[in-house]
């Protein structure tokens, strides 16, 4: 579904990029006004967009019919989407505390639904051709950026790279291997994977702001569109293995990346966790220097044993973990995807 308030809006790609709504999608909004129903779904929330953004009831009700479209053409055709899970609380909740994460789902449940998340950055891209990128990102409870403590995922696509792709990019093109010899194989070095499987890796991450855990496909292809079906569920299961262990009351942001379009050194499509259990505060903000209460060995001691417990009652996939992983080098296979 759209985002009620999208990123980068409908007329931002309009206006910057000369941007028409594809015919089908055009279509599909006529028909769907076109109901009694539909189009008082849409104008209602239209018309509560509007006011959230200022427009009077008085204007609203001033506005030409053609105007009070345009706010609803963005939920047909934006570059701004949610992908919302099914439960809003576990299966038999008793407690109103009880809320569905990620970890709550079952293996194949998380499987479809970042199968479904796949799906959409294709189409993204598709029907953007001036998108640079795809953003998917996911937070979990209001400490971690949500508006509402119900489990989705967002996609944005922008016309730029961001921060982190132009650092990425340029780093690689000195160091081609860099996610081998600098991420992977340090965090072998220390001792911190905590699972793989045949396509995946997953380990305490080194030098964020907050703890991380990693999840790197080892596939050589760099998007998640790229992958086959069997890579898409190895990733898949370590991400949710991973949630499962952190649980459902922390707050956390996952984050995806992969290579953007148009950028010509290879890097591996992977999944950062990043767990929300600091407040930045003015000692970091005035000195750029953040300060992490949880060590990523602290990470893994905190994670390990949750994940033993976790296979061994079936809550998830079957997956190789701590010293049972492999300490095979060079495993992201991603400079095969130049």
């Amino acid at each position: 579904m759209p985002n009620l308030f999208e990123i980068l809006s409908l007329d931002y790609w309009q206006l910057n990029h000369g941007y028409r709504v594809p015919a089908d999608l055009a279509a599909w909004m006529e028909a769907y006004l076109a109901d009694p129903d539909g189009h008082a779904h849409a104008s209602a929330v239209a018309r509560a967009k509007a006011q959230a953004s200022g427009t009077t009831d008085a204007d609203w009700d001033a506005m030409a019919d053609g105007e009070r479209r345009g706010w609803m053409e963005n939920f047909f055709a934006g570059g701004h989407d949610v992908v919302i899970a099914r439960r809003h609380y576990v299966d038999g909740a008793v407690r109103q505390n009880e809320l569905a994460s990620s970890g709550t789902l079952t293996p194949e449940e998380h499987g479809a639904y970042l199968s479904f998340t796949i799906e959409a950055i294709r189409d993204l891209y598709a029907r953007f051709p001036q998108a640079r990128y795809v953003a998917v990102f996911q937070n979990w409870l209001r400490p971690a950026g949500a508006s509402f403590d119900h489990l989705h995922k967002q996609l944005v696509a922008i016309d730029e790279i961001g921060a982190w792709g132009h650092r990425e990019a340029a780093h690689l093109r000195r160091v081609p291997d860099a996610f081998n010899a600098q991420v992977l194989d340090v965090a072998i070095d220390h001792g911190l994977l905590l699972a793989e499987n045949d396509h995946a890796v997953a380990f305490a991450g080194i030098g964020h702001r907050y703890p991380t855990v990693e999840v790197f496909s080892t596939a050589a292809a760099t998007t998640p569109c790229e992958h086959s079906p069997d890579q898409v569920r190895a990733v898949s299961e370590l991400v949710h293995a991973c949630h499962a262990a952190v649980g459902a009351t922390v707050a956390c942001n996952e984050e995806w990346y992969h290579r953007p379009r148009g950028v010509e050194v290879a890097m591996p499509w992977h999944v950062s966790i990043k767990l929300r259990v600091s407040t930045l505060a003015g000692f970091e903000g005035s000195t750029k220097i953040n300060v992490n209460t949880v060590s990523p060995h602290q990470l893994r001691d905190r994670l390990l044993p949750r994940l033993e417990e976790l296979r061994e009652a079936g809550a998830i996939a079957p997956m190789r973990l701590g010293a049972e992983c492999s300490s095979a080098r060079g495993r992201l296979r991603y400079l095969a995807g130049q």
